[in-house]
């Protein structure tokens, strides 16, 4: 059916007033279908702006009514349609349109020429703001910049200018929705600033991740700290990947998207990827864990279940080992997470154990000055530590009097302890030797006896280990 003469000329009176200053503000609008229901208004109504003028104030009402059992829909009130006309009156002889030359109100895509200059000009303005007001931040951010990096050359603060200078670009967008003429030129304005100032955010968060991991690298570098860069590295990377899935996010809720439905096809997507890469997560984790927890380092020699070598690289996969055979380990990280290791260049001090065995023709005289002179060379040996040292004679063995030494020597490096213990065991050997006594072997001795009973001779052997 036909709309009517009377109705097309509200149509457009309604579209006057709407444009009107801030008649309305899609911005502030309820999303919900009941819309807002703490708007003091009856649960059937809502308000979407108002219009002022010298003499009088509409306020933009709507109606939830449902037509012919179709789904409720809102409609402008009748209390509203019934004010526009004279509200549009006045809009229309408060208007600058009046104020522009016939020639400049040619319309283009329904918009008069002169808007379309007005709103090139306040684009062109927002740039030179957006670059001056850059310029005007950089004598107080440098001194910031270069107490964070360390260094005197502003070549850090170079990098933040271009996403700066986008964030301000997003406030000069915000300030010609202020001044746009109509609601929709309004919500083009705000989008494209939020738009925009969601951009410049995650570009600046991630400039500025840049800055800070490249220090942070340098300084782990300087303390060779390879394994640590490795974790930096994939940290800075899964921190640009979140910055970029926020902003993201942020858009589309911007834009009037669903955010819920954003969220569920992520949620899903990433429980795909989690099995489809189960193990890879699983080395790339385990990795993660011994770079952090540092249980072994680059050049540490260490056990790993029943193999010994030393790591010769800590990937985010997998660590590689040379073992004593001199070929290359590769144990994946999410293995080595769970195996039992043994750093043996970690420890602070060197055990020096052993068990000495003296032949039984060592006279209890000769033993103590064994024991004593033993005791004294430990005791004022520079490397031995007194504290816990043991020389005890601790058993009759079947072919020896067995002593057992055991000192903990002090220092970290094995080639170090190799020769300190060579020293210590010739200086034992020594001590043996000069108290009179020997080293004792496997050995058996056979005794010659005549029974006293006569005729028969017995012989009885007795051995001795």
């Amino acid at each position: 059916m036909k709309p009517s003469v009377a109705a097309e000329q509200v149509a457009r009176q309604l579209h006057i007033v709407l444009n009107a200053g801030r008649a309305a503000d899609l911005e502030t609008i309820a999303k919900t279908p009941e819309g807002d229901l703490n708007d003091g208004l009856p649960a059937n109504g809502e308000r979407v702006g108002t219009v002022q003028t010298h003499t009088d104030t509409l306020e933009i009402l709507l109606e939830r009514r449902q037509r012919n059992g179709g789904p409720p829909v809102w409609l402008f009130s009748n209390e509203t349609l019934s004010n526009v006309p004279d509200v549009a009156g006045q809009v229309e002889a408060e208007s600058i349109d009046r104020f522009v030359p016939q020639a400049l109100r040619i319309r283009i895509f329904s918009l008069p020429l002169y808007r379309w200059l007005v709103t090139l000009l306040g684009v062109a303005v927002a740039l030179a703001f957006a670059y001056l007001g850059t310029k005007l931040l950089v004598p107080l951010l440098s001194p910031l910049i270069r107490r964070m990096t360390g260094e005197p050359d502003d070549r850090h603060l170079a990098t933040l200018l271009a996403p700066l200078r986008v964030i301000v670009l997003a406030a000069g967008f915000g300030a010609l929705a202020i001044v746009s003429a109509t609601v929709l030129g309004r919500r083009f304005w705000i989008v494209s600033a939020k738009a925009i100032a969601v951009f410049g955010v995650a570009w600046l968060a991630v400039r500025f991740s840049d800055i800070v991991a490249e220090r942070a690298s340098r300084h782990l570098t300087r303390r060779q700290r390879a394994g640590r860069v490795a974790v930096l590295t994939l940290s800075h990377r899964l921190f640009k990947i979140g910055v970029t899935a926020v902003a993201i996010v942020v858009l589309v809720y911007a834009a009037g998207g669903d955010i819920t439905a954003v969220m569920a096809g992520v949620g899903l997507g990433g429980i795909a990827i989690a099995l489809a890469a189960q193990k890879t997560l699983e080395n790339l984790f385990g990795g993660v864990s011994v770079i952090s927890d540092e249980p072994i380092r680059v050049g540490d020699f260490c056990r790993f279940a029943d193999r010994m070598g030393t790591v010769e690289d800590i990937g985010l996969r997998s660590t590689r080992i040379r073992t004593l055979e001199r070929t290359v380990l590769t144990i994946p990280n999410g293995q080595l997470s769970l195996m039992t290791l043994e750093n043996f260049d970690l420890r602070d001090r060197f055990l020096f154990n052993h068990k000495i065995g003296l032949r039984y023709e060592t006279t209890p005289e000769q033993l103590r000055g064994i024991l004593a002179g033993i005791r004294e060379m430990f005791r004022t040996h520079p490397v031995a530590d007194p504290e816990d040292a043991r020389i005890r004679l601790v058993q009759f063995a079947d072919s020896a009097f067995l002593i057992e030494v055991f000192v903990y020597l002090l220092g970290d490096q094995y080639l170090e302890f190799l020769e300190t213990q060579e020293e210590l065991l010739l200086a034992i050997m020594d001590i043996i030797v000069a108290g009179g006594s020997g080293f004792a072997y496997p050995s058996q001795t056979l005794y010659l006896t005549r029974d006293k009973s006569g005729d028969t001779s017995r012989w009885k052997e007795a051995s001795e280990r």
